[in-house]
């Protein structure tokens, strides 16, 4: 094992750790998806119980003519106010994301214009059904309705563009409140406008929907201002200036998406009947529910992938994981039963719309895709491109379905909607896939690329760092000739290839370019005044880059930088010992590599968990750090080092104290806790609430399947007293017992292949907490005695066997514990501008000076204290 390199969280008190479901943990890189799209799909799910609800209300309590009236008023509302929209909505959640000043300068900006617009719309339409159009006219309830109709087509207008604004700065929740308020609220009007002594016309119908839109608009302003959201709100259509073009792009799609799906009712009853038109439209009713998840997936996709591109991959991938995983099983379901789901709403409907039904709930697909397309469109700046594409595609589909009816019956018609929406997603299905399997760049395994397993990915931003010596006979030409040969046997081995960080793959080279990349490789120290730690540390300070292994030689040392993604301690151990080896005896190195076992982690998982349904509980419940509390800070620069101990004595000193006074622990545990008393007697105060334990997980696998890389993980954990050797040593042994770590690498790698792995890990903070405290990460590597029978040119207890990561968090210590040839080997990484180097080499050489005074003198302040309370 090696020192997991884990960013602890910078809290002043330490608390005890809270369990959270590991399924919660590995989606939380999507919680912004999952959330902002559940939000919507809420609203819809709402908005269609209320309005069901309030349309049933107004239809007992007012006579046909007023709800009639009322029914055509909202539509009218609906359709002038999307498109007067124009666009403003899509247009907000393109840009918010990538806004830096004010944002709600340029939200109230599109509401003043879009509220216009749609004003200009709602005079148009009353004018228009004044003078020509008499059916409309007798629906218009008057002055005082045609007014009142004009403010709710603009209100309305101002709404849709707010919500979706709000979706933009991923604040969806905030929609859905005021849309819960509005559903709410005019259902609760009429319901007490029923029990006034009138008459209910279409007057009073609209005039609770209006005022529903404007009470829960000021609701939704208050929550607004009160949690600090709105910035500036003074209108400037100066920032339009130059989001002409995406706002008549984003427009055009919208209108080409939305107005076809709503026409279609139209040509049903213009080439059928207004009775099969009943029938489609309750089927189509039942789709569109079906169709909202899609819709709301990808809207929410395009919110978020808006601000970081980066993120599409992954986010296509998790929306299409929600959208098809969870919606085809319901869409088949609702396929099969269609029949009986018409027949809810009466027998004709069944006979008339059943096979439509069926037909219907097969085009989800298609929905799905058309949906993510637009999406990614609208991400990549595709829009005009996609509003064309879905122009002629809502015409196909108009044409279609007048085809279809006009030679057959309604199923006919259907039908041929259905196989054009499938022509549809064959040219919209490559651009989805194209990034759902592009991040990747999976291309295979190939004669010059390997695609690195997911455990491999897992840790590709990672690397340690191993230095042994001093050494006799080894030099840098003798390590390359070293690497030389093991390339001529097996170019394609690990250990030999070169690292693509993006594609994450093992790129292989010929002979002559490799002879090129082993001189960039393998160099000389370049001081001979470096010392072990010197060149751990200039290690430490170099970028990573394409070497998977990167070694300097000078003054008897040899300091391996490995990447994580090669492997941990037990690769890692073979390649320095045969490395070394064949330098000092001038010849090629052999490595045999290890069977690529993919199928290891699933299998053992599943030996642990899967036939053992009452470990399920326990095996995704996992202990994690305290929330980081708000405390003082100061500007902080990162500098990591190291420094390292060693002892011949103390293995034999923790043994006689352990068979005394702790029977049964390990050595480690031991090392751990005094370490941890030591820092808290220098006055550094570590945290210890808790600690990363790295564990190996191999323990878990068959006895004859081997592991090439890494296969271990960091648990955190929280002993009663992290300053007893007895309480550590339980804690990890209950721990390992669970078997959870194999769950956090399932998961880990299930997110992986969701979501991809960076190359690079993220960068350091700009400020760290006053005071810091250490966060321990502790690291047992067990024994090292295969390392021997290397050149060593001084005994045991003067060779060094350093192991230490490349990064650390702002106050993390890693303690890294070996033993070789019965010497404890002790190395500690933490950052200078953190931590006096001096105070944390003075608590290793207090460990290995007497740990057993190290917790004999814990344990009695434990008592002290403990008896203190008791007499308080």
């Amino acid at each position: 094992m090696t020192a997991t390199e884990v960013r602890a969280p910078q809290s002043s008190v330490p608390k005890p750790a809270k369990r959270r479901s590991g399924i919660v943990t590995a989606l939380k890189g999507h919680v912004d998806l999952f959330l902002n799209a559940g939000s919507l799909i809420a609203t819809t799910a709402i908005t269609s119980l209320f309005g069901f609800a309030y349309w049933w209300v107004a239809a007992r309590t007012a006579s046909p003519e007023a709800v009639g009236q009322a029914s055509a008023a909202v539509s009218a509302m609906t359709l002038i106010g999307t498109i007067g929209m124009f666009g403003m909505g899509t247009m907000l959640i393109s840009d918010l994301s990538q806004l830096r000043g004010p944002k709600w300068e340029l939200i109230t900006t599109c509401l003043l214009v879009a509220g216009s617009a749609a004003t200009v719309g709602g005079i148009v339409y009353v004018i228009v059904a004044q003078l020509w159009i008499p059916g409309l006219q007798a629906a218009l309830g008057g002055t005082f309705g045609s007014v009142l109709l004009i403010a709710g087509i603009a209100i309305n207008a101002v709404t849709l563009v707010l919500d979706e604004a709000l979706v933009g700065l991923l604040k969806g929740p905030l929609q859905l409140m005021r849309n819960a308020w509005f559903s709410v609220i005019k259902l609760a009007l009429l319901g007490g406008l029923a029990f006034a002594p009138i008459t209910l016309t279409g007057n009073e119908l609209l005039l609770t929907w209006v005022s529903g839109i404007v009470l829960s608009t000021a609701i939704l302003s208050v929550a607004l201002r009160r949690r600090r959201i709105i910035d500036s709100a003074r209108p400037r259509l100066s920032l339009l200036k130059g989001r002409g073009k995406s706002t008549f792009d984003h427009n055009l799609l919208n209108l080409a998406t939305y107005l076809p799906r709503a026409a279609l009712p139209l040509v049903v009853t213009a080439v059928l009947s207004a009775e099969a038109n009943a029938s489609f439209y309750t089927a189509f009713m039942v789709l569109s529910f079906l169709a909202m998840v899609p819709g709301n997936v990808a809207l929410t996709l395009f919110a978020v992938a808006s601000g970081d591109k980066r993120a599409l991959t992954s986010k296509v991938r998790v929306g299409l994981m929600i959208c098809l995983g969870g919606g085809v099983p319901v869409a088949l379901a609702v396929s099969f039963l269609a029949n009986p789901i018409m027949s809810l709403f009466g027998a004709e409907y069944a006979e008339t719309a059943g096979d439509a039904l069926r037909i219907l709930a097969l085009t989800y697909v298609p929905f799905v895709f058309l949906h993510f397309f637009m999406a990614i469109s609208r991400v990549q700046d595709k829009v005009r491109g996609a509003g064309v594409f879905s122009l002629f595609a809502g015409a196909a589909e108009l044409g279609a379905a007048w085809y279809g009816g006009s030679t057959g019956g309604l199923t006919d018609l259907v039908k041929w909607v259905a196989i054009v929406m499938a022509v549809e997603t064959v040219l919209v299905a490559p651009t989805v896939l194209r990034v759902v399997f592009g991040g990747a760049k999976r291309r295979g395994d190939s004669a010059n690329t390997t695609i690195m397993t997911l455990h491999e990915r897992a840790w590709l931003p990672l690397e340690y760092i191993r230095t042994v010596g001093p050494l006799y006979g080894v030099t840098v030409d003798g390590v390359r000739r070293a690497l030389i040969g093991l390339h001529a046997a097996d170019p394609k081995h690990r250990a030999v290839s070169k690292l693509d960080r993006v594609g994450a793959r093992w790129e292989h080279m010929n002979g002559a370019e490799f002879a090129q990349f082993v001189h960039r490789a393998v160099q000389d120290s370049g001081d001979w005044s470096l010392d072990m730690d010197g060149m751990t540390r200039k290690l430490q300070s170099e970028p990573r880059g394409i070497h998977p292994i990167r070694i300097l030689v000078g003054a008897g040392y040899v300091a391996i930088k490995v990447s994580h993604a090669y492997g941990d301690a037990g690769p890692v151990n073979l390649l320095v010992h045969e490395l070394v080896l064949a330098a000092s005896q001038g010849r090629a190195a052999v490595i045999p590599p290890l069977e690529r076992n993919r199928m290891a982690l699933p299998k053992a998982w599943w030996k642990q968990f899967g036939t053992k349904p009452a470990r399920w509980k326990e095996g995704i419940s996992f202990a994690r750090p305290p929330e980081p509390v708000e405390t003082r800070m100061r500007k902080w620069q990162p500098n990591l080092t190291v420094r390292s101990a060693r002892s011949a004595t103390t293995l034999k000193l923790m043994r006689q104290w352990r068979d005394e006074y702790s029977p049964g622990v390990t050595t480690s545990a031991i090392t751990f806790a005094a370490f941890t008393a030591a820092l808290n007697q220098l006055g550094l105060k570590p945290d210890t609430g808790g600690a990363t334990f790295l564990a190996d997980g191999r323990r878990f696998l068959d006895k004859d399947t081997r592991i090439d890389s890494n296969f271990c993980m960091g648990p955190y954990l929280s002993p009663q007293n992290m300053m007893d050797p007895a309480s550590i040593n339980t804690t990890i042994k209950n721990e390992l017992a669970t078997g959870r770590i194999l769950t956090m690498m399932v998961l880990r790698e299930g997110k992986i292949a969701l979501d991809g792995a960076p190359g690079m890990p993220d960068p350091y903070p700009s400020e760290l907490a006053i005071p810091p405290r250490p966060r321990l990460t502790f690291s047992n590597q067990g024994r090292h005695d295969l390392l021997g029978d290397l050149p060593w040119s001084v005994g045991p207890e003067w060779r060094v066997n350093l192991s230490v990561p490349t990064l650390n968090s702002p106050e993390g210590v890693t303690l890294t514990t070996s033993e070789m040839n019965g010497v404890l080997h002790l190395e500690a990484t933490f950052h200078a501008s953190t931590f006096d180097p001096n105070l944390i080499s003075k608590a290793m050489e207090m460990v290995l000076a007497d740990p057993s005074a190290l917790i004999m003198n814990a344990r009695r302040e434990s008592d002290e204290a403990t008896q203190v309370l008791a007499r308080v």
